[in-house]
């Protein structure tokens, strides 16, 4: 799969997510093998999540890096998954969890779709 291949699908996904509203992603293309995706995906209940996604698909698809921010329209944390390597204590390091409280847990690899599963029961 290219970028472009990987941003549609992702699109698409995000699209079909029952609590997604609308979504504005945005897709800078380097390569056929590399891209930038940022953007934002309005929620149902006034959630917004805040998404960068640095991307190589050649010679394997990687996801380098990521953020996943989900707040309050108001901008209040509610939770973000990141791979940031700013904590090397974390199991997962350098992918991690950060709560409302900003506590900091494990967590696997994200992607767009999996947030997108998780963050149902944080909306509901």
């Amino acid at each position: 799969m290219n970028v472009r291949e990987y941003f549609a699908f992702i699109q698409s996904g995000a699209l079909a997510a029952p609590h997604v509203i609308e979504t504005d992603l945005s897709f800078e293309e380097i390569s056929e093998s590399e891209c930038y995706i940022r953007g934002k995906l309005t929620l149902g209940g006034g959630f917004e999540l805040h998404v960068a996604e640095y991307v190589l698909a050649d010679p394997e698809f990687r996801r380098l890096k990521y953020r996943y921010h989900l707040q309050t329209a108001k901008g209040k944390l509610i939770a973000r998954w990141d791979n940031a390597p700013h904590h090397p204590e974390v199991s997962t390091h350098p992918n991690h969890f950060h709560s409302a409280e900003n506590k900091i847990r494990p967590s696997e690899a994200m992607d767009i779709l999996r947030v997108l599963d998780e963050i149902v029961s944080f909306i509901e």
